[in-house]
């Protein structure tokens, strides 16, 4: 597949499983039919366009190997390369010098920033942690012994593009893989570990497979490290949780396969905590909210991701679990925004906070303050330009124009 063209509607049969399975869009079979067929056709209905959240389910819906989720992403990179894309979506942008990730980031508490600027490192090393863009947002997650002592290297410039591709900016998508590889190969990078499920299924699946971008280093999943610990004896519980959780799956998780999505169950079990599944989970999941702006109508509209994020919160709610588990830093950051304005919402963990809960750590959990950040971020900088009908043609930022050389 090309840079530019990564769906495959060529192997459609018109069975119309990806839009009638599709959890946000359950259409009848008969009008999944006839959406898919105007898909095929380089067409897609407003409907289509607007419930579309990049999850990639549909992909693994489809007998065929057609790749609908692209095929839809696919009409949105066409209009963007004909009209640009809305100028709300800026802010959302992890190319731009300026985006939700940077306010953040400049605003972080000192030992935070301390963090960041360590991390931001080109120099030569064969094998170190990469945190991913979301981690960066919420380095404390770091500060932990459940890590094993290898550098941290990354920084919000150092990004797999996960939402470029979801947003079909192909052509910026593929521009920002060949730079990560550049850089991956100037390092001397032989093994990573990816605390990000995106960045796993990108650097190891989607570039290399969907757009020829290969790299020379195994990557190796933060889950599948801590199992590995879990079963060795290496991790020391010393503290059973008596909690009940319900999972967020990342949207990449799938891609690693089912029992990629069975480790972080397995690890709750192994620390007492008993899981209560929502009904779109695992194979069947949704995205935690930021997935509703990735269409080229919505632009990030801030209603939108509230809307998407307070429905999977009050989903979780229904199951009756204590607390929300994610095993991705974004979707933690994600509905922890929308739990500011859900009092009900049950609390909002990351996987490794729990862990260290049971091994007899006690968790740093800036999340509320964080999330109050994030959401006082997009006020100030992304809701103001919300009835905004702008457009423009996003580029990426030159080298360094995204990285926070805090004093």
């Amino acid at each position: 597949m090309s840079d530019k063209n990564p769906a495959a509607p060529e192997n459609c049969k018109l069975c119309g499983e990806c839009l009638s399975r599709c959890p946000e869009m359950n259409l009848p079979l008969a009008r999944a039919k006839a959406e898919k067929a105007r898909l095929n056709a380089g067409e897609i209905s407003e409907l289509v366009s607007r419930r579309c959240t990049g999850c990639f389910d549909c992909d693994f819906f489809c007998p065929n190997q057609a790749y609908p989720a692209e095929t839809i992403v696919k009409t949105w990179f066409e209009e963007s390369k004909k009209n640009g894309i809305l100028s709300r979506s800026r802010y959302f942008l992890p190319v731009e010098p300026k985006n939700f990730r940077t306010y953040v980031a400049e605003r972080l508490p000192a030992d935070e920033q301390a963090l960041l600027r360590k991390w931001n490192d080109p120099s030569p090393c064969a094998e170190f942690i990469y945190p991913g863009c979301n981690v960066c947002a919420v380095p404390y997650l770091t500060m932990t012994g459940l890590l094993p002592g290898l550098p941290m290297r990354g920084g919000l410039d150092w990004c797999c593009g996960e939402m470029l591709f979801r947003m079909g900016l192909f052509d910026l998508f593929a521009k920002q893989g060949r730079l990560m590889r550049e850089r991956f190969q100037k390092m001397g990078a032989k093994k990573i570990l990816m605390m990000c499920t995106a960045g796993t299924v990108i650097f190891s699946r989607i570039l290399p497979e969907r757009f020829g971008v290969r790299f020379d280093v195994e990557f190796q999943p933060l889950l599948q490290y801590l199992w590995q610990k879990m079963e060795s004896g290496e991790m020391k519980i010393v503290n059973r949780l008596k909690l009940t959780a319900t999972v967020q799956d990342s949207c990449y998780g799938k891609f690693l396969g089912p029992e990629y999505l069975e480790l972080p169950r397995r690890l709750l079990e192994k620390i007492g905590v008993r899981v209560k599944e929502m009904p779109r989970s695992r194979e069947r999941m949704v995205c935690c909210g930021i997935g509703a702006g990735f269409s080229i109508r919505s632009g990030y509209h801030p209603l939108d991701l509230t809307r998407s994020t307070l429905k999977r919160l009050r989903e979780a709610q229904k199951t009756g679990a204590d607390i929300v588990c994610t095993y991705c830093a974004g979707c933690m950051q994600m509905l922890g925004v929308g739990a500011v304005s859900y009092p009900g919402a049950p609390g909002v963990y990351h996987l490794l906070e729990l862990l260290q809960m049971a091994i007899g750590e006690k968790p740093e959990h800036r999340l509320k303050s964080r999330a109050r950040l994030m959401l006082k971020g997009v006020l100030k900088n992304q809701l103001p330009r919300s009835l905004s009908r702008s457009r423009f043609f996003p580029e990426i930022a030159l080298k360094g124009e995204c990285n926070l050389n805090h004093k």
